[in-house]
């Protein structure tokens, strides 16, 4: 990838990025409802899920009812830079709980994967649910705040 291209998908990502963050910001409902929106979209983007944070959040959507739009921007948490990242911190929050020798690396993980993946499975849950939990008070405290000032200032 030339250093263009490069800066171009750079560029594309924090866009899009922006353009999720304003639909949360600007999203209609409760408090509650677009906080756990939120909470649920970061959790499934987070979580390893491959793709299905959006099927996943719907069908919770029928159980919790929150702000559907808001968890499927929230989702977006996890793309081609974060996810490396993410995968990681899980896997290094997993061997805190499950000790093991194996190192994180594309030759180890074919060869471990069922190790592998269970470790990653307890650091994903945790780091998911953490991080959830931090955005739902996080956003329902902004959207709170940002709802009092925009009616403090209504003449």
């Amino acid at each position: 990838m030339t250093v263009a291209k490069s800066r171009n998908f750079i560029q594309t990502i924090f866009k899009k990025f922006k353009i999720n963050a304003l639909k949360i910001y600007h999203a209609r409902g409760s408090a509650h409802e677009i906080a756990l929106g939120a909470a649920i979209g970061v959790f499934w983007g987070v979580f390893p899920t491959f793709g299905l944070s959006t099927v996943l959040s719907v069908l919770l959507y029928k159980i919790f009812r929150f702000n559907l739009l808001v968890a499927i921007s929230a989702a977006f948490i996890s793309n081609p830079l974060t996810s490396p990242l993410l995968l990681l911190l899980s896997y290094k929050v997993g061997t805190y709980f499950i000790e093991t020798n194996i190192k994180f690396d594309t030759e180890n993980w074919y060869q471990n994967f069922s190790k592998l993946g269970y470790i990653m499975l307890i650091g994903s849950t945790i780091v998911s649910t953490v991080t959830a939990l931090v955005i739902y008070f996080l956003t329902k405290f902004i959207v709170k705040k940002r709802r009092a000032f925009k009616n403090a200032n209504i003449i």
